[in-house]
């Protein structure tokens, strides 16, 4: 599926989870929250009117934070990330993370600006995935 005619809704949207193992990262996330007919393609809604699942990133090629290389894991830096900007082509995806604590945690906001390029990038629609219960 192309999630890239979605992406614009994918601000104000979350992040659920970030996951890599070696080269492949899977990020579960979902869109902010939409209205049946501002789906152009047959794509089932969460029960909480979200696109809702995992973007898989296959043989990754390279990551930058900030603009600089990044060699670590990717994983979840903190309780939550709330997506600020997405945008995703056929071999790149860029997304901008706004990430925050949640009590009993120390309050913390820190913004983390990512771009990715992956020999495949795809989705698998998961309307029932978990997460926050929106």
């Amino acid at each position: 599926m192309d999630i890239s005619i979605y992406a614009g809704y994918f601000h104000d949207g979350s992040i659920i989870n970030i996951e890599q193992s070696g080269d492949n990262i899977d990020f579960s996330m979902q869109s902010a929250e939409m209205h049946e007919e501002d789906l152009k393609e047959n794509i089932t809604l969460s029960k909480y009117h979200r696109i809702k699942g995992i973007l898989h990133l296959e043989r990754v090629k390279y990551i930058r934070n900030s603009d600089q290389p990044f060699h670590g894991i990717l994983s979840m830096l903190y309780d939550g990330a709330g997506i600020l900007d997405f945008e995703i082509t056929k071999n790149n995806v860029k997304i901008l993370l706004e990430w925050v604590n949640y009590p009993p945690h120390p309050n913390i906001t820190v913004y983390s600006s990512f771009e990715i390029e992956a020999e495949k990038i795809w989705w698998e629609n998961i309307p029932d995935l978990g997460g926050p219960l929106w």
